[in-house]
């Protein structure tokens, strides 16, 4: 039951953080106002309850593979990958928070975008979509998708076009900064 919760909070994390990843890319381009912060925020809220259950579901996998006599999971790449992932992206959006602004005097106002924050912000996508790729077989077994090699192709194309955007974006944004 747990791992059905996790896997829907999964896919509303998803999409909150791609339609925000969107929406605040136009915003630093400069075709839209709106960053969708508010929906960020609720994304954080997801987090938190991503993060717990899926502690309790490692405590679990451990629990089991110690009762069972196994060492399955001192020994698998993947399972630790995922959790890494998982913890370098929640490093990341750490430094996402007020990147770009903060509030003074009721005023929201820019701050300049260094080149730490351009390397900072370039591993906040490559660790979200590292995590993401690593992460939707599971994801898509346990929303009882049987299709999955069939949905990988496409699934990896969007997610490989959102990536280059966003990478485009942060790069842009960067040189405005530094040269226009």
């Amino acid at each position: 039951m747990l791992r059905k919760i996790n896997a829907a909070i999964s896919i509303l994390l998803i999409v909150i953080y791609m339609l925000h990843g969107v929406l605040g890319s136009f915003t630093l381009l400069e075709i839209s106002p709106w960053a969708g912060k508010a929906l960020a925020r609720f994304g954080l809220v997801l987090i938190g309850i991503h993060v717990l259950l899926g502690a309790i579901l490692t405590v679990q996998a451990f629990r089991v593979s110690a009762q069972k006599g196994e060492k399955y999971y001192k020994q698998n790449a993947l399972f630790w990958t995922r959790r890494i992932s998982g913890l370098v992206l929640a490093l990341c959006i750490a430094f996402h928070i007020g990147a770009f602004g903060e509030t003074k005097a009721g005023r929201y106002v820019l701050v300049p975008f260094t080149t730490l924050k351009l390397i900072a912000q370039l591993m906040l996508i490559a660790s979200l979509f590292i995590h993401i790729f690593i992460n939707i077989r599971p994801l898509m077994l346990h929303i009882g998708s049987l299709k999955f090699r069939e949905r990988r192709i496409d699934i990896f194309l969007a997610l490989s076009v959102l990536l280059l955007f966003f990478t485009a974006t942060m790069i842009i944004y960067y040189i405005g900064w530094h040269v226009l």
